[in-house]
């Protein structure tokens, strides 16, 4: 009885990732229509990073010293303000499907700034062929641009979008892995929360400066929009997380991790579905490239890391 609690458990988390991170993408986008992009992940880390302190405080947990609430507030900047803020401002420009097709190339800036890892992951030929696929890949996706000599206005910020999108994908990977490596003490709920609050600061502060509460008002906001704002909050940055985590301890991360395979083809499936959104066939060439590239590069890289030390 109790495997089978254990097993329905682990199932509802990989659904929790699967399901909430795929429809997140299409999420954005109904939140855009109402709220500017920095704005909208203000809203979304505040309402997550208060809740999670707020059940700390309920749960009585240790309170973090000054030195770790800035360590985490300076990497939720990193991570989430860099990490989904730009994507969330990306997704204004392009569809949130290719959005997806692009974060999928997480396990490859995994390999290339994990510097401790350079001697064990670049000694293996699986590791290196599939990073060249990888990146085959990205060159397929941004081929309209790079053959054609002149673009429009509209081409020039989907391509500045697109590789808004990779950096993202840069940031959240370099502030995981530092926080990885030098972990800070405390929960995973007191450590996320003032991760998401320092994110919420300075998302807020940049959508000051950037302009875009000019001409905004809460009282065009639809009830759509709202919704959108609760399911990023609640769903992406709490539930999905703390499934993320959880499974992380129930399983080995290669098999967690096959949620970056999954997530960009339920969000190319449902903006289709939901948003009318178009991915040409060379960019779905382009996804299945980069699926099979972090296939081979995530697989490759648990086995290397697993095999015992001769």
């Amino acid at each position: 009885m109790k495997n089978t609690s254990l097993a329905i458990k682990i199932a509802l988390a990989f659904a929790a990732l699967y399901i909430i991170w795929g429809t997140t993408y299409l999420v954005i986008v109904i939140g855009l229509e109402d709220f500017p992009p920095f704005f909208l992940a203000a809203l979304r880390f505040t309402i997550a990073g208060f809740l999670l302190i707020g059940y700390c405080f309920y749960k009585r947990d240790d309170v973090p010293t000054t030195a770790a609430i800035l360590k985490n507030s300076l990497l939720g900047i990193i991570i989430l303000s860099g990490g989904q803020g730009i994507l969330i401002w990306a997704e204004q420009y392009i569809a949130s499907g290719y959005a997806a097709i692009l974060v999928a190339t997480l396990p490859i800036w995994y390999v290339l700034i994990d510097k401790k890892q350079w001697s064990v992951c670049f000694s293996n030929p699986y590791i290196v062929t599939g990073i060249l696929i990888g990146f085959l890949g990205i060159l397929l996706l941004f081929k309209d641009h790079l053959l054609t000599p002149t673009i429009s206005e509209k081409e020039q910020m989907g391509l500045l979008a697109s590789l808004g999108v990779l950096f993202s994908a840069i940031c959240w990977v370099s502030g995981s892995l530092y926080y990885r490596y030098r972990p800070t003490k405390g929960t995973i709920f007191s450590n996320l929360g003032w991760q998401l609050l320092g994110a919420a600061v300075f998302s807020f502060v940049l959508s000051f400066f950037l302009g875009e509460l000019t001409n905004f008002t809460f009282a065009r906001v639809s009830w759509e929009s709202w919704s959108a704002v609760f399911y990023l909050a609640i769903g992406g940055s709490i539930v999905a997380f703390v499934s993320y985590t959880w499974l992380l301890t129930k399983k080995p991360s290669a098999v967690v991790g096959t949620y970056a395979y999954i997530n960009p083809v339920i969000a190319v499936f449902i903006g289709w579905l939901w948003a009318d959104e178009i991915i040409a066939l060379h960019q779905l060439i382009g996804m299945v490239i980069i699926l099979i590239s972090a296939a081979i590069v995530n697989l490759s890289k648990y086995k290397v890391l697993q095999a015992p030390k001769s």
